[in-house]
């Protein structure tokens, strides 16, 4: 038995243990177990338990918890003595609802300051956790909350998978939070890239770590939207989408993750299977394309039937299940405008007859990722801000960069022979282009207003936001660019030539079956111009990217008369030529080049240069990230290459034809990445096109 005077101080001795958990420690959770334990042991002591109770609002408060008004309010009631706390309370309180009037019951979205790149990311079920994956091919899971409060995430912890890589496109957690299944993938080493079709596994772990349970092979194309999983309440099935390669179609499956058969649940084509909260239905998303088109939102039973369409959407994608199984989020990503839809049901799946909620998000947001619906009405999103564009000029020694045109898609800039124009693709509201609505555009050296070049052509001409080539003749009367008719059925490009005021294009080259051609340059007489014939799949389609699939099959060099004739091969098989921006050296003497080796996978590969009349082709030096953006160009006087470094790289290299010493040229950008450029015919300037954004939070 306790003395009275024993108990104040336990209980006081607990309320000094809260405070420092809570403000010192930012333990809001062990705080708040704390101050419960006040209000259960020591009820009677009405001035203590007061003060733990506000503090059990202020830390609810802190989480983004709505008890915090519970909390409040039942402090005002029960301990209506204590007038301080309940002023205080009051005070809050008021607050509180005057938050919830002003936002009609509109979202509140709260950004957790995750310092680390972010590829994909899961709310844990009990909404406590989230788990990501990055380019480290690793599973981390942390607290949502930590020390530093509610915007703030614990310590991150490496879930141990014993070697078993984490592909970082998707991975899902098990209703109960005990089990986490995921992507993987296979090393290089194991299966090539460039072997079709090649299969990735799809694993299971326990969310403690341990040896991952492998579930099955499975094949799914390329577009990141096929990999979306789910588990089933308790972990004991997973459900999943496959691309049939033979048949070039996509449907949904569930497999029991203790072994047996898969079971297709619809004949139509599907992908993004999600499991109710009781395990009951599974919520989808129509495929038209193996994730490159889509359609609507359904519902099915996990044991297969008529599925209902639940929200008529153009492109249904990242569905989540509420916690009572009454309502599904999900986005469509052909809105215009970043938004989140939700759609009531009844318990048993069907639709309720109401009618569907749209919310936008924060400005700045381009893409959105729905990831898990905790309870609390909390929901985890994935965002990615929006990317701007710009054209900059910086001096060839490197220095502060100028910018020149903000705004639009300006891609692959290049100078007009006298240095005055800036010839570029961009945005146009009546231009030639299909792929982000591109045409040919000019702007003033020294910035300015951006022209649109007319095309006066029955045949629509897309032009592509890499591959165009864009380069001005010589003599400063012509363009030369890849585009595609609209008279072709697959994804093929010509090369073309355009006056530069605008005007009529001419077909340069007509590219023969399963073959594009891109990238042109000219010679430095006008005489010639050669380009890059890139091999074509034949089950390629419009919606496919222009030289998406480099690992496919032959790419090489061709030259072809100005004045149009039959194009020569130039290179061959062992010059592993990259389907990559070419230029033809000032002096006329050599074409210049990127080569890679498809078997690797990181692009790594070397600048290589050769002569226009054949012959063997000669390495300058190796460079990194080799990819369709990578763009080269050559110094006036033909010594020099500069180039835009990998992928997110914020500066330009210039490589010594001589000896292949590299040189970094600064931009004074810190946070845009260098994509295509050109070189000033003084060779004063350079200029390229920049990016900044785009990162996920």
């Amino acid at each position: 038995v306790f003395l009275s005077g024993n108990i104040q101080q336990t209980a006081e001795q607990l309320y000094q243990s809260g405070i420092y958990k809570e403000e010192i420690e930012g333990e809001l959770d062990k705080a708040i177990e704390v101050y419960e334990r006040i209000l259960k042991d020591f009820p009677e002591n009405q001035a203590v338990a007061a003060k733990a109770l506000y503090h059990i609002g202020l830390c609810y408060e802190k989480l983004g918890n709505q008890e915090a008004r519970k909390a409040y309010q039942r402090l005002i009631e029960e301990y209506p003595a204590q007038k301080d706390e309940v002023a205080l309370a009051r005070e809050r309180l008021a607050g509180l609802l005057k938050t919830v009037e002003a936002v009609s019951h509109k979202p509140t979205f709260r950004k957790i300051q995750i310092p680390t790149e972010i590829w994909h990311g899961r709310l844990s079920p009990d909404g406590k956790k989230i788990s990501l994956t990055s380019r480290s091919q690793k599973l981390s899971i942390m607290p949502l909350h930590g020390k530093l409060g509610a915007d703030f995430p614990g310590e991150s912890v490496e879930l141990n998978t014993e070697n078993v890589r984490v592909e970082g496109t998707h991975h899902a957690w098990s209703g109960d939070g005990r089990w986490i299944a995921f992507n993987s993938d296979v090393p290089d080493e194991e299966q090539g890239r460039n072997k079709e079709p090649f299969t990735m596994p799809i694993y299971i772990v326990s969310s403690e770590g341990g040896k991952p349970k492998k579930i099955l092979e499975n094949y799914r194309d390329y577009r990141i939207l096929n990999y979306n999983i789910s588990l089933s309440p308790q972990g004991k099935t997973l459900a999943f989408s496959s691309v049939d390669w033979e048949a070039n179609v996509q449907h949904i499956y569930t497999i029991p993750v203790e072994g047996g058969e898969a079971r297709r649940l619809v004949e139509t084509q599907a992908r993004e299977p999600v499991f109710s909260p009781d395990g009951k239905n599974i919520a989808y998303v129509e495929d038209k394309n193996l994730g490159r088109a889509g359609g609507g939102l359904w519902v099915v039973s996990a044991q297969g039937g008529a599925p209902e369409l639940v929200a008529d959407a153009k492109m249904a994608s990242f569905p989540i299940w509420s916690p009572d199984g009454t309502m599904i989020a999900f986005v469509d990503h052909e809105d215009k405008d970043a938004k989140i839809h939700f759609v009531p049901l009844e318990k048993n799946g069907e639709t309720s007859g109401e009618t569907k909620v749209s919310f936008d998000v924060p400005e700045g947001i381009e893409y959105i990722e729905l990831a898990g619906w905790a309870p609390d009405n909390i929901i985890g999103a994935v965002f990615s801000k929006k990317t701007e564009f710009a054209l900059y000029t910086v001096s060839a020694e490197g220095g502060r960069a100028t910018m020149i045109s903000p705004g639009g898609y300006p891609v692959q800039p290049r100078f007009s022979p006298d240095g005055k124009r800036i010839y570029h693709f961009n945005n146009a509201k009546e231009g030639s282009g299909a792929w982000h609505d591109l045409g040919i555009a000019f702007v003033p050296v020294e910035g300015g207003k951006v022209t649109t070049l007319p095309l006066d052509s029955s045949k629509k001409i897309a032009v592509p936001a890499y591959g165009g080539g864009n380069r001005v003749s010589p003599d400063g009367k012509e363009i030369v660019f890849a585009g595609k008719s609209n008279e072709e059925s697959a994804e093929r490009f010509h090369i073309w030539t355009l006056p530069v005021e605008g005007g009529t294009p001419e077909e340069l080259t007509a590219s023969p079956a399963q073959y594009t051609d891109g990238y042109p340059c000219w010679s430095p007489d006008g005489e010639a111009v050669a380009f890059v014939r890139h091999i074509v799949p034949p089950d390629w389609d419009d919606a496919k990217n222009y030289f998406e699939s480099g690992d496919k099959g032959e790419t090489n060099i061709y030259i072809v008369n100005s004045s149009g004739g039959e194009p020569k091969l130039l290179t061959n098989e062992s010059d592993h030529v990259a389907p990559c921006p070419i230029a033809w050296s000032p002096d006329g003497t050599m074409i210049a080049f990127f080569s890679s080796k498809f078997e690797d996978y990181n692009r790594n590969g070397a600048l290589k240069v050769i002569s226009p009349q054949g012959g063997e082709s000669r390495i300058i030096g190796e460079v990194q990230g080799v990819q369709v953006n990578k763009e080269l160009a050559w110094s006036p006087d033909s010594r020099r290459i500069a180039f835009n470094g990998p992928p997110r790289y914020m500066g330009i290299q210039i490589m010594s034809i001589e000896n292949g010493d590299l040189v970094d040229v600064t931009t004074g950008l810190v946070d845009t990445s260098v994509y295509h450029l050109d070189w000033s015919p003084d060779g004063k300037k350079l200029v390229f096109a920049g990016y900044k954004g785009g990162g996920r939070e």
